[in-house]
């Protein structure tokens, strides 16, 4: 077979996933076909032997049962938060803490501090979920909720404690830590872009008044969420939400390991902001028993991973006991602290876990699917043969790279699919061309990540929480989003381009 031939048959199976995806085909039927189209590829073509096909089993099988449990415990979160009520507490006290005449403080907390944490935690868009209706209490319209939320995920690279990076750290073969302290390390573009395009989105529209005929009546101005023109004090506020966020996370990958960052990082501007409303308008709304409920489940998620974690490194990681550590084990026993404080019934608390059940199967199977997809052209050769490919192209593929992750996220709607798809392929062009692996990887693992905001399912989802039933996001809005992710790509491209 000719070497064109062999290309276009490695190419297949992510052809086949682009296609579908783009006719609106389901994500998981996507996967599932581009999965078929890999096996076939590989077992007709590429043939791995069966040595291969074992070491790739051993190796990357416990990888997809982690991310899978990782998915199982995120959903369950996030029903029994919504079922139980806790979700609700938050969210309320957070809303409490806007006066009437400055509420530029608690939009920035919901955007940058609410949002990246409940995706941090659970995933799924969860943070759109709660803070797109608060956002709309705080004077927004529904379609700027909208967008001001979705650009609100600016930590997905560790949404659901990560899996998504674990994904691309396998199948890129690098580790795990140091692929997250360099998603950190690039992620500040994410920030600037996503601060300043909210800034422009949330921002009044300044109008011209005609001159008036006749006496001016004296009314009460409208009630608006920033003022006309960013002041100082704004863009002090914002400048500092960038920084915190962004040195926690990076400081949080690089001392405490790549799982709790984002929860850190978020938490992080939680604390900045809040430290900020009572500096300016005295104490914090009293903290209720019930809130402190609703908290519990982070607490005990969060200790519990920094505590073994530490445990470990100073026991030299005793045989047997590295599992410990991993968020599929916390994230699980989050949900049922979730459970247990709330003192939920049990006909309530198994109505839940159904309920969470039902959801995780088809969320876990399209990322299962695309993972599989990744593992199978990776053993195959398939991977290596279309990197060999790409690295043909020259050094300025490598400030495609972001690009690329950013087509995958925007189609699969997933970080976790975008890496299973483009890993492989990513580090082994970046090496042929004498790269950093790694940062290569790290570059489409951000972009990639970042992208999902101007995905379909994503927006879908988005619009379903505050906009009637049948309204779409205006064009304007849309492309918006597009700008934002667009900018964030050519920038990582350029970084990629001279870091790598």
């Amino acid at each position: 077979m000719s070497q064109l031939s062999q290309t276009g048959v490695a190419a297949a199976p992510i052809v086949v996933v682009l296609l579908l995806l783009a006719l609106r085909v389901r994500s998981l039927r996507a996967g599932l076909a581009g999965l078929a189209t890999a096996v076939l590829a590989a077992a007709a073509v590429f043939r791995p032997t069966s040595d291969e096909v074992a070491a790739a089993v051993a190796s990357l099988g416990p990888t997809v049962l982690e991310v899978a449990l990782i998915l199982f415990g995120g959903v369950t979160l996030a029903v029994v938060m919504a079922g139980t009520g806790a979700r609700e507490h938050i969210a309320g006290w957070l809303e409490r803490t806007a006066t009437a005449s400055d509420r530029l403080p608690a939009i920035l907390l919901l955007v940058f501090g609410l949002t990246p944490f409940m995706e941090s935690v659970t995933g799924f868009g969860l943070g759109v979920v709660i803070t797109a209706p608060l956002l709309i209490r705080m004077g927004l319209t529904p379609v700027k909720a909208v967008v001001a939320g979705l650009l609100g995920l600016v930590l997905v690279p560790w949404g659901s404690l990560g899996p998504g990076t674990l994904v691309a750290a396998q199948l890129g073969g690098q580790d795990f830590a140091d692929l997250g302290y360099w998603s950190a390390l690039l992620s500040l573009p994410v920030l600037v872009v996503s601060m300043v395009t909210v800034l422009v989105v949330v921002r009044p529209r300044a109008t011209i008044t005609p001159r008036p005929t006749t006496p001016l009546v004296t009314t009460t101005p409208p009630r608006t969420a920033i003022p006309a023109r960013p002041t100082a004090t704004l863009l002090t506020t914002c400048a500092a939400i960038v920084v915190v966020q962004w040195s926690a996370l990076v400081g949080a990958n690089a001392l405490l390991g790549t799982a709790p960052a984002g929860v850190i990082a978020s938490a992080a501007v939680i604390l900045l902001l809040l430290g900020i409303s009572r500096v300016r308008h005295g104490p914090l709304p009293p903290i209720s028993r019930e809130l402190v409920g609703a908290l519990a489940p982070f607490g005990v998620l969060l200790l519990g991973i920094l505590a073994v974690t530490v445990g470990l490194r100073l026991s030299g990681t005793p045989p047997g006991l590295a599992w410990l550590d991993s968020p599929a084990v916390w994230v699980n026993v989050a949900a049922l602290v979730a459970l247990r404080t709330t003192a939920t019934p049990r006909p309530a608390a198994a109505r839940m876990l159904g309920q969470a059940l039902a959801t995780w199967v088809p969320v876990a199977g399209n990322a299962v699917a695309f993972m599989m997809i990744g593992i199978v052209m990776a053993t195959a050769g398939m991977a290596a043969h279309l990197a060999q490919s790409a690295a043909g192209i020259g050094g300025g593929f490598l400030a495609l790279i972001p690009l690329v992750g950013a087509l995958g996220g925007y189609l699969t709607g997933s970080n976790t699919g975008a890496a299973a798809m483009f890993s492989t392929a990513t580090t082994a062009a970046a090496a042929g061309l004498g790269a950093d692996t790694l940062v290569a990887l790290a570059g489409q693992n951000v972009a990639g990540s970042f992208a999902i905001i101007v995905s379909p399912p994503r927006i879908a989802l988005a619009v379903g929480v505050v906009m009637a039933a049948g309204e779409h996001l205006p064009a304007q809005a849309t492309r918006t989003l597009a700008t934002a992710v667009t900018a964030v790509s050519v920038i990582l491209g350029g970084a990629v381009w001279v870091l790598a």
